[in-house]
């Protein structure tokens, strides 16, 4: 991977990860908002590294190729931004554990013990989840927009 590639693959996430700060702080007013602004973004910043890295008649897999170490690139940091965030911020496990013990609670259904259970076990994967999240979502999203880019710019004629 050259050092172009390179530098804007971490440009991207951290401008992603800029984003994601931002809508925690409350100056993105809405939480789809921000991560809408975060994919959005990521996306075009695939895009834009294969659009303008193209070469004459360059297969699918050169585009692949290239999109493919930034997607890996980008959602490995990501990931480490979302585990550091939330070890750094263990209110947002409290405050999602204490709406789930409210909606267990509503729904009438289980014991106070398999209540307290179910939080406990909550708050233990809370981490590991967020982290899969994560992990799930830019790898989807970059494997598509890079291979949906790939192919339409093999069709394009330069």
């Amino acid at each position: 991977m050259n050092l172009k590639r390179l530098t804007w693959s971490f440009s991207t996430a951290f401008v992603m990860m800029a984003i994601s700060w931002l809508g925690f702080l409350d100056y993105i007013s809405n939480p789809t908002t921000t991560q809408l602004l975060v994919y959005g973004f990521y996306a075009l910043s695939t895009w834009y590294l294969l659009f303008f890295n193209r070469k004459e008649s360059q297969a699918f897999k050169d585009f692949f190729q290239i999109g493919f170490r930034h997607f890996i690139l980008v959602t490995l940091l990501m990931a480490l931004f979302s585990y550091f965030f939330i070890q750094l911020h263990p209110n947002l496990v409290e405050d999602s554990a204490i709406q789930l013990r409210t909606t267990l609670q509503n729904t009438n259904n289980r014991t106070p013990a398999e209540i307290e259970r179910d939080v406990k076990l909550f708050i233990e994967g809370y981490p590991s989840a967020m982290v899969s999240r994560t992990i799930f979502g830019y790898l989807v999203v970059g494997s598509l927009v890079t291979a949906i880019s790939s192919f339409l710019l093999t069709l394009q004629k330069k």
